[in-house]
């Protein structure tokens, strides 16, 4: 047994124990934006449960990060461990000594075993027995000396989304390690990670301060650097992008196409941010804004600006990670770089439409979409059975448009643009559909089938292009899962965990009744041309688990209550949306006190039933007290409403009618001994219970729910 002696330090004044800065830096070479957040999150969780763990008092921890750096800063951090007390219990205290109170072989051994004379050995209490014990003082040691040997292990774990080595060592990082800075208020702790060693200087801007400069104290850290032209702190470079668009913003007389993810890219790129205004010749304004704009961002860098009408102004903001010595100078660099990618989409964009979309269907045999799973154009032929299944249960109104729809969707994949930027998927499919004058909806539909494209990304707007877009992810998980290729651990190389949640999403958001086992099933035997397939049995049972325990996580992520998502998780292979109502039901319930006391009442009847089926019959002769009779006349006269409501997923109602049992069940327990003596009067009240678990169960399985 440990527990720590906090104020027992001789350190600092009296027995206070001081504290002070920690300041971590990791130089490396450039790492890439998206992995610096998670990195981030991850070192200050490591120091967080390192420090915890080695008894060192921390206050606030912060980090913060530019491409070529690592930051963290822990305050309040105590200038050695908190001493621990730890407890030795040895043999019974009856044992130890003997009637005329002299110590026996059993102290004797414990207390050599322990390193201390048997006059130091006290009593202690154990699980109600006297021991006989021994205390021992653990004193903390400096926090500069476990800084020594917590460090380089809390760094090698730093998670990053990709690691490389270099050298001939097996460290791994994400880019090699540069130099590492390492302060203690003061003084300079000393370690060693990838042959580096730490060192109190640091490296600023690569072409404006190249030098190495020495840090003395970590409050002088921020400083220093913003002295040498790197703006470690976030917040601070984070204002001067904002502000950065303000201005051209003004300038310009138009507004930021704002993109939140690009801004916090732009973030992560810079240590030095200094923001430009960049032109392009209007001629290129005719391409599709969606291209101009997908070029500039996801390729450049540069943020788009649109005038009032939210039409494309011949305008780019961008930042520069320097200041130049000719504005000018970088401003032409970065047009030429610019003006060259969109001459390039202007020449795919022209190409492209000299071939339509419907001509283009053939060619989907060129792409092979799996080895084990065939082509593009293999998978089309099976989303299109699909998909017609799904329009005879959901919306036969749109088998026409889904008809027209399942030639077209994929077939930008190979246009010029997509094959080039592969971001827009999709998108030039819709572009180029509504160039040809197909349907409106046949148009939107090949860029909604996509949808989701993240977690809480957009979702169709359209019945045809959600049937699409179920049609299109129920085949890529039933065909992978078909072969054996599922999701394991953090890997999921095929975003079938995604294609799960943008299956649930959708048929949540448009309110769709649909058999989850039945969609399986179509979509097992729309891929019958699939080789070495798995039985159906085994895909559809471990597939159907796959998909309810996306849904759990869904719903939990959306703050459900978890013993009422696990409730109605068995309905899911039934019916996704349906699962989803009584969820919404139950939640509607939960604070209420009747139904707590249901629940309670529900457990008694569930826990002596759970074993029998509900097949016997219930004989209203032996029913004995008026406390079953109640009971039996209250499920007789409310059975036919209940289901009648199930019926129709009047679910509120439907579960106000179960809450109706509660004092009626109370008082059944209250009075009724089921295990009677007389076989037959027990049998029948164990059958009344059933019948009555069974109701209950058909809404969801309340065995899930508990209330403290």
């Amino acid at each position: 047994m440990t527990y720590p002696v906090r104020g027992s330090g001789d350190h600092g004044k009296g027995n206070k124990i001081m504290s002070e800065f920690l300041l971590l830096e990791i130089g490396t070479e450039e790492i890439p934006a998206r992995f610096l957040e998670p990195a981030k999150e991850g070192l200050s969780s490591l120091i967080r449960e390192a420090f915890t763990h080695a008894r060192i008092a921390f206050g606030d921890i912060n980090v913060q990060a530019a491409p070529r750096r690592m930051a963290l800063f822990v305050q309040n951090v105590a200038e050695k461990q908190e001493q621990t007390v730890t407890i030795k219990f040895g043999p019974p205290s009856n044992r130890a000594w003997d009637e005329s109170g002299n110590p026996t072989k059993a102290a004797l051994g414990f207390a050599k075993s322990q390193g201390v004379e048997v006059t130091d050995l006290t009593k202690g209490i154990k699980d109600g027995v006297e021991f006989i014990t021994v205390e021992k003082l653990e004193k903390g040691i400096t926090t500069v000396e476990m800084l020594r040997s917590l460090l380089p292990d809390i760094i090698s774990r730093i998670p990053f989304q990709k690691k490389m080595h270099w050298g001939t060592g097996s460290f791994e990082y994400a880019r090699p390690i540069q130099w590492i800075l390492c302060l203690f208020g003061g003084t300079a702790v000393d370690f060693s990670v990838a042959d580096v060693t730490s060192a109190p200087i640091t490296w600023c801007h690569r072409f404006l301060s190249p030098g190495p400069v020495k840090i003395h104290h970590p409050l002088e850290y921020a400083d220093t650097l913003r002295k040498n032209h790197v703006i470690v702190n976030e917040d601070e470079r984070m204002e001067i992008i904002r502000n950065g668009i303000a201005r051209v913003e003004t300038e310009t007389g138009g507004r930021a196409v704002r993109d939140e993810d690009l801004v916090r890219e732009i973030l992560y790129i810079t240590e030095c941010p200094y923001p430009l205004k960049g032109s392009f010749d209007e001629i290129y304004l005719d391409i599709p804004k969606e291209v101009l704009v997908n070029v500039m961002k996801s390729h450049q860098r540069y943020i788009p600006i649109e005038d009032n009408s939210g039409r494309l102004m011949p305008w780019f903001i961008f930042f520069a990670n320097t200041i130049p010595k000719d504005d000018a100078n970088v401003i032409r660099g970065n047009e030429k770089v610019l003006r060259a990618r969109l001459a390039d989409a202007g020449f795919f964009f022209n190409e492209d439409r000299k071939v339509k979309l419907a001509d283009r269907y053939e060619r989907l045999a060129s792409i092979v979409f799996h080895v084990k799973l065939g082509t593009v154009k293999d998978k089309m032929e099976r989303v299109k059975a699909i998909a017609g299944y799904l329009a005879s249960t959901i919306d036969p109104a749109v088998a026409q448009k889904l008809d027209r729809l399942i030639p077209l969707m994929k077939t930008d994949l190979v246009t010029h643009m997509v094959g080039e930027f592969p971001e827009l998927q999709g998108t030039m499919g819709r572009i180029y559909a509504r160039i040809e004058g197909e349907d409106d909806e046949v148009a939107q539909a090949i860029e909604e089938h996509y949808l989701p494209t993240g977690g809480n990304g957009s979702l169709p707007r359209t019945s045809t292009g959600s049937i699409a877009g179920i049609a299109d992810k129920i085949d890529s998980i039933v065909s992978f899962f078909s072969v054996g290729i599922t999701p394991t651990g953090n890997l999921d190389p095929y975003a079938l965990r995604r294609q799960s949640l943008g299956i649930i999403k959708t048929i949540i958001d448009r309110e769709l009744h649909l058999p989850l086992e039945a969609l399986i099933e179509k979509a097992f035997e729309a891929g019958g041309h699939i080789a070495k397939r798995l039985p159906y049995e085994d895909v559809r049972a471990s597939l159907t688990e796959f998909i309810a325990t996306r849904l759990k996580y869904s719903m939990l992520e959306e703050n459900h209550n978890q013993d009422f998502v696990e409730s109605v998780l068995p309905l899911v292979a039934l019916d996704i949306y349906d699962g989803y109502l009584r969820l919404v039901s139950l939640e509607t319930q939960r604070s209420m006190q009747d139904f707590q006391r249901l629940m309670v009442g529900f457990r008694r009847v569930f826990n002596i039933t759970k074993q029998l089926s509900g097949d016997t019959a219930i004989d209203p002769a032996l029913l004995v007290l008026d406390e079953e009779k109640n009971l039996f006349s209250l499920y007789e006269s409310k059975k036919g409403i209940f289901f009648d409501l199930m019926g129709k997923r009047r679910y509120d109602e439907a579960l106000a009618v179960l809450v109706g049992f509660k004092e009626t069940i109370d008082n059944f327990f209250d009075k009724v001994f089921v295990m009677d003596k007389d076989e037959a009067v027990k049998t029948n009240r164990l059958a009344l219970l059933t019948h009555i678990k069974n109701m209950f169960l058909t809404f969801a399985d309340f065995s899930k729910i508990r209330f403290e």
